[in-house]
This record gives structure tokens, sequence and C-alpha cells, in this order.
């Protein structure tokens, strides 16, 4: 009884990767750099990229000029937005480094409360929102050729 306990809890743990589970995205509000509020719920309906990073993560640096050039590839579209979200660094540094990295999508300063709810453990930690709202994809960390990945995903999404 116990193995066929244990092969159950498997069989279903696999289905749920494979249909990768829903998870529902928590709605916040953050300031964007020049202390405006934006809230996810302002794109509902939309396929919302989000990209957790900061200026001293090699990784998250690697992975900026990726987003930015998918930013730029799907900016026309209506229904797609990306929103970087920094942890919890200072406005100067922030802005230091988008005006040298040329960053166009919008940065917004993260709180603990965010990072608490999507559970950010390492960055950079990247979520695909589907239009409904919910957790497409989680992907963390980044290596070179991911950007493909996060692109058929939007693609699909958006179709």
């Amino acid at each position: 009884m116990f193995y066929k306990k244990i092969l159950l809890f498997l069989f279903l743990t696999a289905v749920c990767v494979s249909l990768s589970c829903a998870e529902v995205s928590y709605d916040f509000t953050l300031k964007d750099l020049d202390g405006r509020q934006v809230s996810l719920s302002d794109y509902k309906g939309k396929v919302v990229f989000l990209d957790f990073w900061a200026t001293w993560c090699p990784p998250c640096r690697a992975s900026i000029p990726q987003i930015e050039k998918m930013y730029q590839e799907f900016y026309e579209d209506e229904d797609f937005v990306v929103l970087g979200i920094n942890m919890q660094e200072d406005k100067d540094t922030i802005e230091k480094f988008i005006k040298n990295n040329e960053i166009n999508y919008p940065v917004l300063l993260s709180d603990n409360k965010v990072i608490s709810n999507y559970k950010i453990r390492s960055i950079p930690a990247f979520f695909v929102i589907d239009r409904d709202g919910e957790v497409y994809k989680k992907y963390t960390g980044y290596g070179p050729g991911m950007e493909e990945n996060w692109k058929s995903d939007i693609k699909k999404l958006l179709d």
C-alpha cells in the first residue's frame, strides 16, 4: 500500500510538471523610477514578462541585453509587456545602470512582499505570465540561448 501511494504521488507530480501546472501570479503595486505606482493588474489581459534582477548580479547583467532585444522585437504588440523588477537597490545606482545599458522597458522598485510572494531565492528570475494572470513559466538563472525559450512562450501566449 505504501508503494502504491508513492507511485501515485510520483505519477501526479510528473503529470503536474509536464502540464506546467498553473501558478497564480501575485498582484503587486510597486513604484517606478519616477515614483508612479504600477500594478500588475494594470496589465490584465496582456502577456507579461517579469525580470527580477540587480546591477551587481553577473547573470542578470548578461540577460538584460537579451531582454531589451526581446522587448524591441515585441514592442509594437500592445498585448505584451516587460517589467524589470530591481531587487531593492538605490535609485541612483539603478538609473545609472539603465542609462549605461540603454534599457527602455519599465523598471520597478521591489519590496519584501513581492520577493516573498514570488519566492525569489536567486536571481535572475523570470516569469512569463499569461493573459489570465497565471504564471505560465518560471525561469531561474540565465544562460545563453534561454531567450529563445522566452520568445517561444510569449509567441504561443500571444497567438
